[in-house]
């Protein structure tokens, strides 16, 4: 199955989705140790890459967000504070819309009790079919898959601070908030970002307005740019 979620069509529940947000211990490993470093965040923020896409353009340009990005959080906060305070997302959402909560690839239940430390792993989603979706939801058969729920370390410390988190988004919940968290900027490898932006046709980029470090740029050298060496981009849309 493709990384990429196209157009609101494919937003659609599906099976396979709750695969994707399980625990995979290298998985999480790896996330971590890539993430950018605060030095290539600076670097990153000082060439921010911002497009100006048409609302029909939006849908296909939040589906980045099904594969997953870096966003700059504080740390230290719960889960609900994360979502409801930092990416201003409202508790009735939270509450009746983000039925699937995972946290390095383990399912969350409680919001409150949880809390977000640097390098996590966090994937949002809406309902999900079947038994298996059934039971991987905080207000369903949770009690199925306690023993892959995720737990704190009582041996870790909570430290507050700023930090990077993963985040990745589902179904409906990426078609309602992939355009906040775009708004907000991500972070992610030029690298990537060359072979996402890379599928749009040429029609895209003549109604796309692209700016680099606030200098307006054609989709060509954009391309160039971001080909040229693999670096963490600051990447929004306006």
């Amino acid at each position: 199955m493709s990384e990429y979620v196209i157009g609101c069509a494919d937003c659609a529940p599906r099976t396979s989705d709750w695969q994707l947000m399980m625990r995979e211990d290298d998985m999480v490993n790896s996330v971590s140790s890539e993430r950018p470093t605060p030095v290539q965040l600076s670097v990153a923020d000082a060439a921010r890459l911002v497009l100006e896409p048409t609302a029909a353009q939006i849908p296909d340009l939040r589906a980045l967000l099904a594969k997953g990005c870096f966003v700059k959080v504080r740390t230290g906060c719960s889960l609900r504070e994360l979502i409801c305070e930092q990416f201003q997302i409202s508790p009735e959402y939270l509450k009746n819309d983000i039925k699937v909560l995972f946290l390095n690839f383990s399912p969350v239940n409680e919001v409150d009790t949880v809390f977000v430390k640097d390098g996590a792993i966090l994937a949002l989603s809406g309902a999900l079919p079947g038994v298996v979706g059934a039971a991987m939801r905080r207000d369903g058969l949770s009690s199925m898959r306690s023993s892959i729920t995720y737990k704190e370390s009582v041996d870790e410390r909570v430290v507050r601070g700023e930090g990077v988190i993963h985040v990745k988004l589902f179904n409906l919940v990426l078609a309602d908030l992939g355009e906040s968290f775009l708004k907000r900027g991500v972070y992610e490898s030029s690298a990537v970002l060359a072979e996402f932006l890379g599928r749009f046709p040429i029609d895209f980029w003549r109604e796309c307005k692209i700016t680099r470090n606030g200098q307006v740029v054609r989709e060509g050298s954009l391309f160039d740019d971001l080909s040229a060496d693999d670096r963490w981009t600051s990447f929004s849309i306006r």
